[in-house]
């Protein structure tokens, strides 16, 4: 069966916002920049400082894929979660609707863990993302503008994710209490009950490998490793086609791209995460083609290592995307 025709018109609705804000994010970049400047920058970068970053680049996924497979217990090996991991960011890359979260769940659910139960563990892993990222970008805003009280916002941001990764611990810690406080206020109001104690209690599933503080604070670290080597992976590209730039840059950048990538896209964030790096990177003085050809030149880095990993991955599913498009479908829509 063609693609298209199992797409049914709520899904081309949903689809659509998404390819909207994409094709706007282009036409405006593209009518911001110079395109024959982009191309002289990228053709004088120093790309000895991406063979640096990759490396790390990968790093950041072991760390991440560790932090996974804490979430699931350890009863997964390694390779099969970082596998995995990638054939999600590889759905993503191809399919609409973001549904590269839904196929990491279907394909490890199949190896006796079960749908629902790998869907909560990356919504807790999603969870700590937010959380990160958040921390990230409010705690960076302050040196970008020059403020004063840079230090003491500083001091604020970090309380106020401690603070939120705290609340998550005592959520895993006390799920029975919250979950009965949820059945109360459902009861009452109706707006409550429309969440679904289905969900929330698919949410605790995941907290459930978190009721342990030790294993709350390997996952957290897995994270904080995770993005670490991120934002210096991104520091090593900037090198190559800014000499002088700092990581307070990447740092910025990575907070600003992890909030654009909330918004509705086309598959791959295509638009999106070349409009957030531009608009970023120009707070310090980049020009938008250098900062377009910085923007294009990671995310294509992204989109290749995601289709050698995630293609090699599904292959040993031994499944066509076509099929497991479908069945991603029938998910979503459940």
């Amino acid at each position: 069966m063609d693609k298209l025709k199992i797409i049914k018109t709520s899904d081309l609705k949903r689809i659509l916002p998404g390819v909207l804000i994409s094709t706007v994010a282009l036409v405006v970049i593209f009518i911001m920049v110079d395109l024959q400047e982009v191309i002289f920058a990228l053709s004088q970068a120093e790309y000895k400082y991406l063979l640096i970053g990759i490396p790390v680049y990968l790093a950041g996924y072991v760390f991440r894929a560790l932090a996974w497979k804490t979430l699931l217990r350890g009863e997964v090996e390694f390779k099969e979660v970082f596998l995995t991991m990638q054939a999600g960011y590889l759905l993503n890359n191809i399919l609409p609707l973001r549904l590269g979260e839904l196929g990491r769940a279907l394909i490890l659910g199949r190896k006796n863990m079960g749908f629902w139960r790998v869907f909560s563990t990356i919504l807790i892993e999603r969870a700590f993302d937010m959380i990160l990222a958040a921390g990230l970008l409010l705690g960076t805003i302050p040196y970008v503008l020059g403020s004063a009280q840079s230090m003491e916002v500083a001091y604020i941001v970090g309380s106020a994710v401690l603070i939120g990764l705290l609340c998550l611990h005592l959520l895993a810690r006390y799920q029975g209490w919250v979950m009965d406080r949820f059945l109360n206020l459902s009861n009452r109001w109706t707006i409550v009950s429309r969440f679904g104690a289905d969900r929330l209690q698919n949410f605790f599933q995941g907290l459930s490998s978190l009721t342990s503080l030790q294993k709350f604070l390997r996952v957290l670290v897995w994270m904080i490793l995770s993005w670490s080597s991120s934002i210096l992976y991104h520091y090593f590209v900037l090198l190559a086609f800014v000499p002088k730039v700092k990581i307070l840059w990447a740092a910025f950048g990575l907070g600003t791209v992890s909030l654009g990538v909330a918004l509705p896209s086309s598959p791959s964030y295509i638009g999106i995460i070349e409009a957030a790096w531009v608009g970023a990177l120009s707070l310090f003085g980049l020009s938008y083609s250098s900062a377009l050809a910085y923007a294009l030149t990671v995310h294509l880095v992204h989109i290749l290592i995601s289709l050698v990993f995630g293609s090699y991955a599904l292959g040993r599913e031994g499944e066509s995307l076509g099929q497991i498009y479908r069945e991603l479908l029938e998910r979503r829509r459940s």
